[in-house]
């Protein structure tokens, strides 16, 4: 399954933007949120296991879709996740990563240098 969300992710982004992006993850997970009596996995085992994908796709995935797969994961599993988007002026970069209660995930050497232009907020609550 993470291959299928960080292909749909990745193609996604070029083709409707970003902002289209997070709304239709948004909804997707609203409609194919886990189920309650599910058991409750850790947030790192669930960030690992979006990620997973990423070893036998032949496109390079880049932060911004591996945030999302990440965001959309952690919050359809019930975890209220952040998706951040920032940047850094010297050397000029951008990165996107995903805070959730105290981990961040999709981390970048230099991620305290990073300022925080667009965040999008969870939509799962905590349990």
């Amino acid at each position: 399954m993470s291959a299928i969300v960080l292909s749909f992710s990745h193609l996604s982004t070029r083709l409707m933007g970003i902002d289209r992006t997070v709304r239709m993850f948004h909804w997707l997970g609203r409609k194919t949120r886990a189920r309650r009596g599910a058991p409750r996995i850790g947030a790192r085992v669930i960030a690992e296991r979006a990620l997973r994908g990423l070893n036998v796709l032949p496109m390079r995935v880049e932060c911004l879709d591996q945030a999302i797969a990440v965001w959309f994961s952690l919050n359809r599993r019930g975890y209220p996740a952040v998706l951040n988007i920032g940047m850094r002026l010297s050397p000029l970069s951008g990165h996107a990563w995903v805070t959730c209660e105290d981990e961040t995930f999709v981390v970048t050497p230099g991620l305290e240098d990073f300022t925080v232009i667009a965040a999008y907020d969870p939509w799962a609550v905590a349990s």
